[in-house]
């Protein structure tokens, strides 16, 4: 005997496999929780990290004639500096830096500081000082200065004579 009668779910188990629509929103929102989760930590190490860039750039910009003039003072002053480095035990670091004048002689006498920097980060620089040794030869100590790019700035002083200053990028291993 045939019966027209609607077919029962006589498997409960079959119904778990089925979406419904609590289902759907509930992987919309944990997905999109993800998606702002991990751009909320991006952001925060974007802000929370050195950018890199120059302190008022702008500003630095509109003094470029300043900038000319500068180096054109120091060229006529005609001093040169050779820069070297010898590692020590422990990973600390001696750099020598030998002034001479345009005609090949030792400078004494000045007051020179500088600084070795990273471009990514801040965290690691190292600002030096240089003390004479002897006539023309200057030296400062880094303590364990660790290996990688790093840029070096000084600017030496003396008394009526411009300011020199230099800068170069060094590979250190």
């Amino acid at each position: 005997m045939p019966t027209d009668l609607p077919e029962t779910n006589a498997n409960p188990a079959a119904s778990k496999g089925t979406l419904t629509g609590w289902h759907i929103l509930t992987i919309f929102i944990v997905g999109f929780g993800i998606v702002f989760t991990v751009n909320g930590i991006f952001i925060y190490k974007a802000i929370s990290t050195n950018s890199g860039e120059i302190q008022h750039a702008y500003m630095e910009g509109l003094k470029f004639n300043e900038t000319l003039e500068t180096r054109e003072k120091q060229k006529n002053l005609g001093w040169d500096m050779t820069l070297s480095m010898t590692r020590g035990a422990g990973g600390d670091a001696l750099f020598t830096a030998q002034m001479l004048d345009k005609n090949g002689q030792p400078v004494n006498g000045l007051n020179m500081n500088g600084i070795l920097y990273r471009n990514t980060e801040n965290k690691d620089d190292h600002k030096l000082v240089f003390k004479e040794i002897k006539t023309g030869l200057y030296e400062a100590v880094v303590p364990k200065l660790g290996p990688g790019k790093w840029l070096f700035e000084a600017k030496a002083t003396k008394a009526g004579e411009p300011d020199f200053t230099t800068e170069t990028s060094l590979s250190i291993r």
